[in-house]
């Protein structure tokens, strides 16, 4: 038993470690950076791998330009020996050959182009991860808005447990009503707990997006309703279409110019019965037996042409249709927020407000209390949800127009 006894631990002890507890959360927080959007926007772009291995990908891409113009090597032949009447003569001779003058030039405009389409998708890169970023900080102060109407849900469930008892103790109230007061307030605060786990964990999302390791708090006085702008950007998704069919269309006019014949030019220096410097030059043509594997090889490219063209217009006529769904969406919002705002809400914090009133006065019993006070909270959730919802449409719509 004095073993026992000793080892008790006192309500002092507990006290300590539950302080203890706040201090290290507390210091925890204080290392963390505080990021506004745009600071966690700006991180972001600057960190992202991806981004970065494109942007390497479109310089070599733009180095590569210059061997367009690369020409075959140089051709040189010695012919020595007894090629005429006298034991030793010599013949020597280059020639170089040359591919159409156009299939350089459209050449160098495929590779141009290839860099352009690159640069391209790095833009669409950065205006998903942009949006990714938006969503996830957004999504974190949805977190930190119901993590604040939960505690206080705790509060008041907490005075509805300390009136229960005390109707239990003067016999207004039975066992019934202070079991379900308990039962309900640990029910909040098990949601709360959830909460707490689920803001950890969009942290860590966020984290992963930003490139960081480092422990990081948002700035949680941003209102969660995202304002609505009517700021036009630039698609980024009908961009990158059009820079394709631009590089199909160059591709066509690469296969067009292979078509023509090749050319070359030589010169030679040669000896004759032991007398140097016979000097003469050559040049010739290439000329295909056969065109008909270069025309199908054009009709292909056209094709694909064709194909590119046909996607850019699926594209825009999605992009369109999207921005008009969204906006759409935007307005049945704006209205169920309204709503909110002028009725409902008013209403939930009336219910809020009579309800505790008349269960502490002994006016009605828990289970009504109970009722209309979670009707409230309920509306009260569900207004945050909507502005949730509104925000993440907000930035769907500025994905969809290029709006940063």
């Amino acid at each position: 038993m004095n073993v026992l006894k000793n080892n008790k631990k006192s309500p002092l002890h507990y006290s300590k470690v539950i302080i203890l507890g706040w201090l290290t959360v507390a210091h925890f927080n204080s290392q963390a950076q505080t990021l506004t959007l745009s600071q966690a926007i700006e991180r972001a772009v600057q960190q992202n791998l991806t981004l970065k291995t494109t942007t390497l990908t479109q310089q070599s891409q733009r180095a590569l330009v210059g061997a367009a113009w690369q020409l075959p090597k140089l051709s040189a032949d010695l012919l020595a020996g007894q090629t005429q009447a006298r034991p030793f003569d010599y013949t020597l001779s280059a020639v170089q050959n040359f591919e159409p003058f156009g299939v350089y030039r459209s050449r160098a405009n495929v590779l141009t182009q290839q860099a352009n389409v690159t640069q391209k998708q790095q833009e669409l890169q950065r205006n998903d991860l942009i949006f990714n970023v938006k969503q996830q900080y957004y999504q974190l102060l949805y977190l930190y808005r119901l993590q604040q109407l939960l505690r206080a849900q705790d509060t008041l469930y907490q005075k509805a447990v300390e009136a229960a008892n005390l109707r239990y103790k003067t016999g207004e109230g039975g066992q019934l009503e202070r079991v379900a007061a308990e039962t309900n307030r640990r029910q909040i605060q098990n949601q709360q707990a959830v909460t707490r786990r689920e803001i950890q964990t969009a942290y860590l999302e966020l984290q992963t997006l930003l490139y960081s390791s480092e422990p990081l708090q948002i700035d949680t006085l941003l209102a969660l309703q995202r304002p609505y702008t009517t700021q036009e950007g630039m698609n980024r998704y009908l961009a990158l279409a059009q820079e394709e069919a631009q590089l199909s269309r160059r591709l066509t006019e690469l296969e067009r110019a292979q078509l023509k014949p090749d050319w070359r030019i030589g010169a030679s220096n040669q000896s004759i019965e032991g007398r140097l410097g016979f000097v003469y030059v050559a040049g010739g043509l290439g000329i295909p037996l056969s065109t008909k594997p270069q025309k199908a090889r054009i009709e292909a490219a056209r094709i694909n042409e064709q194909v590119a063209e046909n996607q850019s217009k699926i594209v825009l006529f999605q992009t369109e249709a999207n921005v008009k769904i969204l906006r759409e969406s935007l307005n049945k919002f704006q209205n169920t927020l309204q709503y909110y705002e002028q009725s409902a809400l008013p209403q939930a914090d009336l219910l809020l407000q009579t309800a505790y009133r008349q269960f502490r006065l002994g006016d009605i019993e828990y289970v009504e209390f109970f009722q209309n006070t979670r009707q409230a909270w309920q509306i009260r959730e569900a207004y945050l949800m909507e502005q949730l919802r509104f925000s993440q449409t907000v930035i769907d719509l500025e994905k969809w127009l290029g709006v940063e």
